[in-house]
């Protein structure tokens, strides 16, 4: 309980319809699959959709997905990044608390929801999520230019590892950063921008793939200008980004396992759910947690030194 008498949650999901059907399929079943473990309303948006309804995703087609789930729908008039997206539907919203589930989310075990809300109730506790990260974007284009970087100590062979980046975008249309989206940063202007708004290394930050904070929080969080992916990065792992406005507020940020064990920022490495030992404390799953999931050891460990530094912890995959 939060403040006092239980208000029921809103449950953003994002649906990003150039994607497909795919993702919303796979959200939907685990939503069926999982049960929330406390009342909540879904509010579903509807995002990136052909002016015409046609596309990977129609319209019809995506709505047929959620056929038999209660749910709110908010369309938006035009395509907008995915922290726009939150933004825009948090403003129509009357609820209280809000939890965020990206594109990509899959819920992975029962009563997922009550254990983020448990987790946000605690004592000066002001945004939770089902994971975190300590990666500097700063930190890994400084890195990528010869700079001094943090990571110099984990990646000793740089011409190594950003060939194995770069066959990282490959595998999946995009390099990631540790909140889950870093393409093209190959250039030298797109590196200089990456310095640009973010800490190095350890930059500690909540993920936006699946988070919970209350609405008032939330509304003066996003207040920054988004035009462009990278204002995006800076927004959920910048200096002035979501994490950072928490703190600023007084208020403390923790990641949440499987298990409704609530960690600490300087604990986030041993909670197991990003990019470490086998992901075994995870709540929500995403693509970022399935490329490290589905990726060999090199690239386990790659992933890993990114996101925890000396901290990296990785296991070999089974098999």
């Amino acid at each position: 309980m939060i403040g006092g008498a239980h208000e029921p949650t809103v449950v953003l999901h994002l649906v990003w319809a150039p994607l497909g059907l795919a993702p919303l399929r796979a959200f939907a079943d685990s939503y069926r699959d999982h049960d929330a473990g406390s009342e909540h309303e879904l509010v579903i948006i509807l995002n990136g959709l052909a002016a015409d309804g046609s596309g990977s995703g129609s319209r019809a087609e995506l709505l047929r997905e959620l056929v038999g789930i209660p749910h709110r729908l908010i369309e938006l008039s035009q395509s907008v990044l995915d922290l726009v997206a939150y933004r825009q539907a948090i403003a129509q919203l009357g609820a209280r608390r809000v939890c965020v589930l990206n594109s990509h989310s899959r819920l992975r075990v029962d009563g997922w929801l009550s254990v983020l809300e448990q987790a946000l109730a605690r004592p000066g506790i002001g945004l939770v999520g089902a994971s975190g990260s300590w990666a500097s974007m700063r930190s890994r284009a400084l890195f990528q230019l010869g700079l001094p970087s943090a990571y110099r100590r984990v990646w000793p062979d740089r011409a190594g590892t950003i060939a194995a980046f770069r066959a990282l975008e490959e595998d999946r249309g995009g390099a990631p950063d540790g909140g889950g989206r870093m393409r093209g940063l190959y250039s030298a202007k797109a590196l200089l921008d990456m310095t640009i708004g973010f800490s190095a290394f350890p930059a500690p930050h909540v993920r936006t793939n699946a988070f919970m904070a209350e609405r008032e929080l939330l509304q003066g969080a996003f207040v920054s200008q988004l035009r462009r992916k990278v204002d995006t990065h800076r927004l959920e792992s910048g200096r002035d980004g979501l994490t950072r406005a928490v703190e600023r507020a007084g208020l403390r940020v923790a990641v949440v396992d499987r298990a409704a064990r609530s960690f600490e920022v300087e604990e986030w490495p041993q909670s197991n759910t990003f990019w470490q030992g086998d992901q075994e404390g995870l709540l929500v799953a995403d693509n970022q947690t399935d490329s490290y999931e589905q990726g060999d050891f090199a690239r386990r460990r790659l992933l890993s030194a990114y996101a925890w530094g000396e901290r990296a912890a990785p296991s070999a995959p089974l098999g």
